[in-house]
Parts: structure tokens; C-alpha cells; sequence
């Protein structure tokens, strides 16, 4: 590429790059997404490119302040809120609302770890007037909790990671030998049907 004006990138240049970017991408990630960014920053934590305390107040931030303004867009515009939502989201209101009927507050502490009531849960506390005080202070815990527990399963996959890798070229040395076992047996039988006939 040289020869062309660009410049490779190299994986010291992406190691900088997050380094100085890397916390603003899971706060923006955190925003809207939520639980890959945030194990993809653990993983980066372990590696020395972010710190792990960092990662967590970041995560934090973010979904603390994500949901408390899907929260009081709940409260404020109610039942025209769910009209507005995507069908995606709106194919959830269900669950999350049966969530909400059973488990109370448990359910605001829980509801980051329950898939496809991330987004709708803090919404429906809103419009079904969840006390704005206790969600107030129940949020910010609920967060922190779910922030060091992505996070930390990123940091422990990452660490984790070249055992994986090690282990995995027994598994493909396995898979190897029974393909070849497979492929001898109906060459095999194939040989066999041949004679039958």
C-alpha cells in the first residue's frame, strides 16, 4: 500500500487508537447497545489497552444515564411512547411488562441481564409510573452490577482466551481423525454395495 500513499495500519496504531478513543466508544456503546462493547472493553482491560476500573465507571455511566432517559421517556409520553417503537422492540412489551407484574423491583435491579428487555423494561417502568424515586436509586446500583459483571467476563475471556486456543488444536486434531473415520467408513460401504451388485 505503499506505493499507493496509505500507510498500513498496524496494531500499534489501533492499540493507540483505543487508547485514546476507547472509553468514549463504550460510553457511545453503552448508549445503545450495551453488552459487546462492554466485554470487548473488559477483553481490552485485560490487555493493558484500557483499565479495568475505567471500563466499569464508563459502563456504568452510560447505562445508568441510558436508562434513566428511556425511563422518563415513559413517564413523560406513556402509552404513545410504545406506539413510536419499533415492531422489534414492541415484540417484547409483553415479557418485559409480565417481568415487571412479577417481580417488582427485582425486576429493576435484573432486567440488563434479561435478553430483549434491555431497552423496553426502563421504558414500560415509565409509562406504567414506576416510582421515579426508587428508580432513581435502584437504576445506578442496577447498573454498577451489570457493569463489573460484563466487563469482568470480558477481562476473563480475553484471559482465558490462549487456553482456549491451545485446547482448541486438540479439538481440531479430534474433528480430523473423525472426518477421515467418516469418509473411510461410506468408502467402505460404497466398496461393499459395489461387490453386492
Amino acid at each position: 500500500f505503499a506505493h499507493l500513499g496509505y500507510t498500513p495500519v498496524t496494531l500499534a496504531d489501533v492499540s493507540e487508537f483505543l487508547r485514546r478513543y476507547g472509553y468514549g466508544i463504550l460510553f457511545l456503546g453503552t448508549l445503545f447497545e450495551g453488552e459487546a462493547v462492554v466485554v470487548i472493553a473488559g477483553a481490552l482491560a485485560h490487555a493493558g489497552i484500557l483499565s479495568w476500573p475505567g471500563v466499569v465507571l464508563v459502563a456504568w455511566a452510560g447505562s445508568t444515564l441510558n436508562d434513566q432517559i428511556l425511563y422518563l421517556l415513559g413517564y413523560r409520553y406513556g402509552e404513545r411512547l410504545i406506539s413510536w417503537l419499533p415492531r422489534f422492540l414492541r415484540s417484547h412489551i409483553g415479557r418485559a411488562e409480565g417481568l415487571i407484574r412479577r417481580f417488582g423491583d427485582g425486576i429493576t435491579l435484573l432486567f440488563r441481564f434479561i435478553y430483549g428487555t434491555r431497552t423496553i423494561t426502563p421504558i414500560l417502568l415509565g409509562v406504567h409510573r414506576y416510582h421515579p424515586r426508587r428508580y432513581l436509586w435502584i437504576n445506578p446500583i442496577a447498573a454498577l452490577l451489570w457493569a463489573i459483571l460484563i466487563s469482568a467476563a470480558g477481562y476473563l475471556l480475553a484471559a482465558s482466551l490462549p487456553l482456549i486456543l491451545r485446547e482448541l488444536r486438540y479439538v481440531q486434531i479430534g474433528f480430523l481423525i473423525l472426518l477421515v473415520m467418516v469418509v473411510a467408513y461410506f468408502v467402505w460401504r460404497q466398496r461393499g454395495r459395489g461387490r453386492d451388485e
